[in-house]
């Protein structure tokens, strides 16, 4: 039997500056059945003509460019698309990043050996070296709900720019990526395929994540405006009945009480800052009415935590 078919999905737009080293790592891939998908949203910069130079080399190339700059959402959610029918496994691959030769080969070894994961995890290099992502050492398989759980508390990290998904479950998703009020889609993604399968994580660094002012979250998602919090936000509400049951409330409490304080640090200084309605929408969504009743429950909660009556909230994100 030939071993099962992965394919590396990579869109890219305008991407010349980095997308040569993006395909070199992809090409340098010692997993024997392997198509590299480059989907091209129409750049302008030469990104094609630098793909085009890997067409003959020993993974197969198959690129695809778009007549119109699609969302990128669309552009993704297309990409995807094309993979063929046969494919076993589907690795994305950002257009300014990379994977070690041995990546691929690593992560499906874990996938054959645990059929029940769909979507496999692995250390990488980020933004000045290999990340702790706490995922605990001696395991390498954890039930999926779990997975979530420890994410949302921020006992173990999911990052979507490195992972693996078994394609018979990322199927189940349409589409893959939806659109939600953040920026977390791909996160999003991960965790709705995880509520039916387990995650896989190898502990070996198998990529290279790249930090710089060109990616979508330099770009959207500066800390101080909080964006990531109000993911979190978003993400609590959809997963977290599933995943802490009856616990789920007073998490969220615990949750609305942190961001109401962020609101209120944030426009300490400025209350007109730009970024500010989304939060107050965020937290509407969540069905609570903004007043002088929301932030006096915020701020005596904050005193409480202080003298240690109450703990406060310590889970995704986590960073800001």
């Amino acid at each position: 039997m030939s071993p099962p078919l992965v394919v590396v999905v990579t869109p890219v737009y305008n991407g010349a500056e980095f997308i040569a080293e993006t395909m070199e790592s992809v090409q340098a891939q010692t997993w024997p059945n392997l198509i590299h998908l480059v989907l091209d949203n129409n750049s302008s910069d030469g990104t094609g003509e630098i793909v085009e130079r890997y067409r003959n080399g020993k993974v197969p190339l198959q690129v695809f460019r778009n007549e119109t700059t699609l969302p990128i959402l669309e552009n993704w959610n297309t990409a995807y698309g094309m993979v063929p029918a046969e494919a076993a496994y589907v690795r994305i691959l950002c257009a300014d990043d990379t994977i070690t030769p041995d990546s691929i080969e690593e992560m499906v070894k874990l996938g054959e050996a645990h059929p029940e994961v769909g979507v496999i995890g692995c250390l990488h290099w980020c933004d000045g070296g290999v990340g702790d992502f706490l995922w605990p050492a001696g395991q390498e398989v954890f039930d999926g709900e779990d997975a979530i759980r420890r994410t949302i508390l921020r006992e173990g990290v999911l990052m979507p720019v490195q992972m693996m998904m078994r394609k018979s479950v990322s199927d189940r998703r349409k589409p893959l990526f939806q659109a939600m009020p953040g920026l977390s889609h791909d996160l999003v993604a991960m965790m709705d395929l995880l509520t039916h399968s387990k995650f896989g994580f190898v502990h070996k660094e198998l990529g290279f994540t790249r930090v710089h002012d060109g990616t979508m979250s330099a770009q959207n998602a500066d800390p101080k405006t909080g964006a990531w919090t109000c993911d979190g936000l978003f993400i609590l509400r959809t997963f977290g009945e599933k995943v802490f049951g009856p616990a789920y409330r007073e998490h969220l409490l615990r949750f609305r009480r942190y961001y109401v304080r962020r609101i209120l640090a944030w426009r300490r200084g400025n209350p007109d800052l730009p970024y500010l309605p989304r939060h107050y929408q965020a937290i509407r969504d969540a069905g609570w009415r903004w007043g002088p009743g929301l932030i006096a429950d915020a701020m005596i909660d904050g005193a409480l935590n202080r003298i240690g009556v109450r703990r406060s909230w310590t889970g995704f994100p986590g960073w800001q």
